[in-house]
């Protein structure tokens, strides 16, 4: 089964590298295609070093979408700009995928900082409940599924939780219990509680239908 990892960039010079370098040790076929919306830094010409860069519209939704439309694999794993995979995390995931009955996945969530509040967080994502798990963690699916589904819906936040939600529809949802690395910049900026419960507020504003461009003005999603 062919892989094809598809990453999502805006001004990541910092991490870009160390994502791809992840993501080109890994075994057997697969492809990458970084898509960028608009960088000023350095992104571009780094990721060109490993990949096949593309250039979009800016929004995580609108830029995964589109580096979907160009890729030929049979999965698709969308992965974020600063989160890097396991040794052998393709070979988990097309051990996985050998099961018809599933639709896709994601992994685990670990940080790139040793705080124990983040450890928690990190233990939680173990478990399998799909209230838990976000577009840092390495959403994998079919990509005749994803179609089906018509890809993320271009909105400016949640697009992963919603997603996620629909692919649980779509067949069984599983969890490869081994960690994606994330980098905890946006903790360490905002301070680990406060960030903490504005994401618990913006999946409850969400889930209680607030509108979506009210629930974006409380959530920096700047890296």
């Amino acid at each position: 089964m062919k892989i094809s990892v598809i990453v999502p960039t805006l001004n990541e010079e910092s991490h870009i590298e160390k994502t791809l370098l992840s993501v080109i040790k890994q075994e057997g076929d697969y492809e990458v295609c970084v898509v960028d919306g608009g960088s000023t830094d350095n992104t571009v010409a780094i990721a060109k070093k490993y990949a096949c860069v593309i250039s979009s519209k800016r929004g995580r939704a609108i830029q995964m979408n589109a580096g979907a439309k160009l890729c030929k694999g049979d999965i698709l794993l969308f992965l974020h700009a600063d989160t890097f995979l396991p040794d052998n995390g393709f070979r988990e995931i097309r051990k996985r995928m050998r099961d018809e009955a599933v639709a896709g996945g994601s992994f685990y969530i670990a940080f790139d900082t040793d705080n124990f509040i983040l450890r928690c967080v990190s233990f939680i994502t173990k478990f399998n409940f799909r209230l838990f798990h976000f577009g840092d963690q390495g959403i994998f699916v079919r990509r005749d599924i994803f179609q089906s589904l018509r890809g993320y819906k271009e909105m400016p936040i949640m697009e992963d939780y919603d997603f996620y939600k629909r692919l649980g529809n779509m067949g069984k949802v599983i969890l490869i219990r081994m960690p994606v690395v994330s980098s905890a910049r946006r903790f360490i900026r905002k301070g680990v509680i406060r960030q903490l419960l504005i994401n618990k507020f913006v999946v409850l504003a969400y889930w209680v239908g607030l509108d979506i461009q009210t629930i974006k003005r409380f959530y920096d999603d700047k890296r």
